[in-house]
């Protein structure tokens, strides 16, 4: 388990959470949406790689977070959420099966896919985040308001990234 790959994993999930922690958490927009730049790690993680490692890792990203922001475990739970759920997603996006799920790359995603599939998991995660948070039905529609704007806002550092970044690497 110890290998390469897990302290490369370990490195970026430090890196990541240090820059949630000291950038993205104070770029708060009128105090309703903020940028969670975190869960690029979940959006990218290999679909064939080890789903009890992604969760694991998911839970040390999320924990990174929440020990740094004083949140008690939100950030963990709904990171390991969409880290389970990922597997569910990826299949029903793509168009796969789930014996082909061996077999998959992100490379094989369309724009149309990625834009779909990022935002399901975007979306999915701020609201976990933001309904536990408050922990009651009364404020759904504050609930539903931070999520939607948080949820843009982090879509746009997202796709961002894809844009500049990704191509690079899958070339």
């Amino acid at each position: 388990m110890l290998n390469l790959r897990f302290l490369i994993n370990i490195v970026l999930i430090a890196f990541l959470v240090m820059l949630q922690v000291f950038i993205f958490s104070k770029m708060t927009f009128n105090h309703i949406a903020t940028p969670f730049i975190y869960i690029l790690f979940i959006l990218l993680y290999p679909p064939q790689r080890n789903r009890y490692l992604l969760l694991f890792l998911c839970f040390l990203l999320g924990l990174g977070v929440d020990i740094f922001e004083n949140t008690g475990g939100i950030h963990a739970f709904a990171s390991i959420t969409i880290g389970f759920l990922s597997k569910h997603i990826i299949p029903m996006v793509s168009g796969t099966k789930f014996f082909e799920i061996e077999e998959f790359r992100f490379s094989d995603f369309g724009v149309g896919q990625w834009i779909v599939y990022s935002i399901l998991m975007v979306f999915i995660h701020h609201f976990i985040l933001f309904f536990i948070e408050s922990l009651s039905f009364q404020n759904f529609g504050g609930v539903m308001l931070r999520t939607v704007y948080s949820s843009i806002y982090t879509l746009i550092f997202v796709f961002f990234y894809l844009i500049l970044f990704r191509k690079k690497a899958e070339r």
